[in-house]
């Protein structure tokens, strides 16, 4: 039974203001060490329930990817951090070889309202990511990759926004709400300790639920995907040069930009492209 843990910060246990989250806040320390506490319990409940391999993969994007305390994490895991993966960056663990995707410490979509740090794969720079004419979030993209090989979602921690969100396309996935969203950047919190608690017990009742084929993967959106990415600052000079120079984009309007892709590896690389490709001539991603 081989389970693949994505792990945002976001959603962890306890932390609710952006700056709990990047490397200039007081707490960010602290933020970290919960990060691996969240992530080590949702560890230790899939191989109670019988996984036999975990793979976690970092998917916050603070430090080149590379927030968990490694000498921390639970050693019977294996961890894949770092920017320069090879296909989507936060997904580069997914294939066919896995058996449920547990998704802990992650977000609402963008434009969620409440929702601990809401937004969609940049904080900063969308303001919307839609795809096939519906709003989405960083979950929806990873159930429609997971889908892809076959392979449910079985397990949200966070908020309750996320949680519900997920549950709408995931009906079979269970949920741990460790916070309960008053704003974006505040919530009713359960302590991380007691969260760490209910996440170990949600992680070992997915596994067990998908060793039963009790969830099933999410195959509701087809490829080829018509994804469109609103800009919360219209599109720069050198985006607009950029967009213009690559076939895989089309600039809709003044904020906004159409893509379409085959497959949601490409999909999610060529949204996040979106977030850093206003410098000239970069015309990679």
């Amino acid at each position: 039974m081989k389970v693949f843990i994505s792990v945002d910060m976001e959603g962890i246990s306890g932390l609710v203001r952006w700056n709990d989250v990047v490397t200039r806040g007081i707490d960010y320390p602290l933020a970290r060490k919960l990060m691996t506490l969240d992530t080590n319990a949702a560890i230790e409940g899939a191989f109670s329930a019988g996984a036999t391999e975990v793979i976690v993969e970092e998917n916050h994007g603070i430090e080149d990817l590379c927030n968990l305390l490694m000498d921390e994490i639970d050693p019977r895991c294996e961890v894949i951090r770092g920017a320069g993966r090879p296909g989507s960056t936060t997904m580069a663990g997914l294939d066919e070889s896995i058996d449920v995707v547990l998704l802990v410490g992650h977000h609402g979509r963008a434009g969620s309202r409440p929702g601990i740090m809401a937004h969609t794969v940049s904080y900063g720079e969308f303001r919307s990511v839609r795809l096939n004419g519906r709003e989405v979030g960083e979950p929806d993209l990873f159930a429609i990759r997971a889908g892809e090989f076959g392979v449910p979602i079985g397990l949200v921690t966070g908020d309750q926004v996320v949680a519900e969100q997920v549950q709408a396309i995931c009906p079979w996935a269970g949920a741990v709400i460790v916070k309960t969203a008053l704003s974006n950047v505040a919530a009713r919190c359960i302590p991380p300790a007691r969260a760490r608690v209910m996440i170990e017990q949600g992680s070992a009742a997915a596994v067990s639920k998908a060793r039963a084929g009790a969830c099933l993967p999410y195959t509701a959106e087809a490829a080829p995907y018509q994804i469109e990415v609103t800009m919360k600052n219209g599109i720069g000079e050198a985006l607009a040069a950029n967009l213009k120079a690559m076939a895989d984009f089309e600039v809709l309007d003044q904020q906004t930009v159409g893509i379409t892709a085959s497959d949601m590896d490409l999909g999610f690389r060529r949204i996040a492209y979106l977030g850093y490709g206003n410098r000239a001539g970069l015309t990679r991603y």
